[in-house]
């Protein structure tokens, strides 16, 4: 059921809007973690590391499809705040052909320089049949993985994230059955965890499609020319080409940080992307918080009311920063043994503890910063949200290129805590100086 946002207790509204997306995140992860859980334990260290390795090529095309959807979900929450329904099904539709067309030159695309991507990754000759086979199945099921997400965003911005959290629990479960059956009954190894996790992309696809048609009829997707607006596309695309930018040169940044893992050999690379699971694991709450509270602030812009919106920011940074400091509990005592889950060996899951251990304390720094940044993007500043994210990444790699040689493996996690602190304090001065005073800016929607 959709949520009103623009009414009632502030904190209690953020809340049980913020639970289901939590959830929802953390469940969706576990199709990832599922599959090198088992990798690991059932086919070994080198097919952990294959699929570990494969993350970044399959990261170039969601994050610009992620970018292109980000502008969609900031105008859906604004005009549902405004109560302008029309709007969105005609946004909705006109934005449901252009994703899929772009769906399907990014799986041909994918297909084809697969291989060489991972080359250009410097990836261990050990590991490129194993991760060539994984990338070959995962990127028949990115036109679904896609379609899913934009049904999502749509949902999310209406107030609506319990209908996808029962998507992923239907899902979640067909691909650990399916995980299991295909690597250990059918022997496929790499290829069957593929297998397992492009069905239950397409189950969770097909199950929102099929809710949002049924449940939501002045929303539905249809593709007629009276249904069409490329004047509301149009604007969708200026919020999403920052997005899509910063995507960009942060593919092309991952890509980097990933061949000074891939040049520190195996053990490193097998101890970081099995770390990154983990670690991706319990930032996810933080990321899912910020969401909320930028359509939170959608919402409330549409309907003209900054005030509310403001408060919504400061009861989303308590919520953050009380579930920073439980994970930053969790990865600090158990961070090790989480580690040995997947199979590694003991070396090496001493190595993914030493990187909670530096990582973890800078959680609440991450969770205030992202927090910021959700209310300049819900407030339609995608641009300077972009831009942040793009300096931090640079500074990141910068700062990681300049002293691997000094602090080898931590030089990661040290990089990366440099970027979330550097990310945070710009967000917060950007806020402060814009919307810090008792002014009530507003966008208007539609302009």
């Amino acid at each position: 059921m959709s949520h009103d946002m623009t009414k009632g207790n502030v904190f209690k509204t953020l809340f049980a809007f913020t639970v289901p997306l939590i959830l929802s995140g953390l469940l969706q992860q576990l199709y990832y973690i599922v599959d090198s859980i088992i990798v690991g334990n059932l086919i070994g260290e080198v097919g952990l590391a294959s699929v570990g390795v494969s993350s970044p090529v399959i990261n170039i095309f969601i994050y610009t499809i992620t970018g292109l959807v980000s502008g969609y979900t900031i105008l859906i929450s604004q005009f549902y705040g405004a109560k302008e329904y029309k709007k969105i099904s005609m946004l909705s539709s006109t934005f449901f052909l252009f994703i899929m067309i772009a769906a399907c030159i990014i799986t041909i695309v994918g297909f084809i320089f697969k291989e060489n991507i991972l080359n250009l990754l410097h990836t261990p000759e050990v590991l490129l049949q194993s991760s060539n086979e994984y990338l070959s199945v995962i990127f028949l099921g990115i036109p679904f993985l896609i379609l899913y997400n934009l049904c999502s965003s749509l949902l999310r911005g209406i107030g609506d994230s319990k209908t996808t959290l029962h998507a992923i629990i239907f899902s979640t479960v067909i691909n650990i059955i399916l995980d299991l059956v295909f690597i250990e009954l059918f022997s496929w190894g790499i290829k069957g965890a593929a297998i397992a996790t492009v069905i239950a992309q397409i189950f969770s696809c097909c199950f929102l499609v099929v809710y949002i048609y049924r449940k939501y009829p002045m929303f539905k997707l249809a593709i007629q020319k009276s249904y069409m607006d490329l004047t509301l596309f149009y604007e969708s695309l200026k919020l999403s080409i920052p997005r899509v930018i910063q995507a960009s040169i942060g593919v092309f940044g991952s890509l980097l940080l990933q061949g000074i893992m891939n040049s520190l050999g195996i053990d490193v690379v097998t101890a970081i992307t099995t770390a990154y699971k983990i670690d991706t694991l319990t930032i996810l709450p933080l990321m899912n918080i910020s969401i909320a509270i930028s359509v939170f602030v959608g919402q409330n812009i549409g309907a003209n009311n900054m005030e509310r919106s403001k408060e919504g920011l400061k009861k989303g940074i308590i919520i953050s920063l009380i579930v920073s400091l439980a994970i930053t509990t969790v990865v600090v005592l158990g961070g090790e043994q989480f580690m040995k889950i997947f199979g590694v060996s003991n070396k090496v899951a001493a190595m993914g503890q030493r990187f909670f251990n530096i990582c973890a304390i800078f959680y609440p720094i991450y969770g205030i910063g992202n927090a910021y940044s959700a209310f300049l993007q819900g407030n339609k500043d995608v641009a300077f949200t972009a831009f942040n994210n793009v300096i931090s990444l640079i500074f990141r790699v910068a700062l990681s290129y300049a002293l691997v040689k000094k602090l080898g493996f931590d030089v990661i996690a040290i990089s990366e805590m440099c970027s979330w602190v550097l990310g945070a304090v710009i967000s917060y001065v950007r806020y402060k100086a814009i919307y810090g005073n008792n002014k009530a800016y507003s966008n208007n929607v539609g302009n």
